[in-house]
C-alpha cells in the first residue's frame, strides 16, 4: 500500500471517530456527560476524579454508542496493519 493511500484511510478512519464522538456528545443525556469528563480527569487526576467515575460509569450507556467502538476498532486494526498512529484533531 502506499503513502498517500494510508494517509487517506487515515484521515477517513479519524473524521469516522471524531464523528462518532460528536455524535455520542451531542445526543447523551447529562449523566454520560459527566461521566465522559470524569473518565477523562482521570489522566493525571486523583482518586476522587477515580470513585466519581466509577459511580457515573454505566454498562447501559456504552450501548447506545457502538458507533465509537466500531471506530475505534477500525482505528486499532488500521493502526496494526500499517504500523502508524492515526492522530485525532485533538491530538495533532
Amino acid at each position: 500500500m502506499d503513502t498517500r493511500t494510508r494517509g487517506e484511510e487515515c484521515v477517513a478512519v479519524a473524521q469516522e471517530l471524531g464523528e462518532a464522538y460528536a455524535d455520542a456528545w451531542i445526543s447523551c443525556d447529562q449523566a454520560f456527560r459527566d461521566a465522559w469528563l470524569a473518565t477523562y480527569n482521570l489522566i493525571g487526576g486523583t482518586e476522587e476524579d477515580l470513585e466519581r467515575a466509577e459511580a457515573l460509569a454505566s454498562p447501559a450507556g456504552s450501548q447506545r454508542h457502538l458507533r465509537i467502538n466500531r471506530a475505534l476498532l477500525r482505528k486499532f486494526a488500521h493502526e496494526a496493519r500499517s504500523g502508524h498512529k492515526i492522530l485525532l484533531p485533538t491530538e495533532r
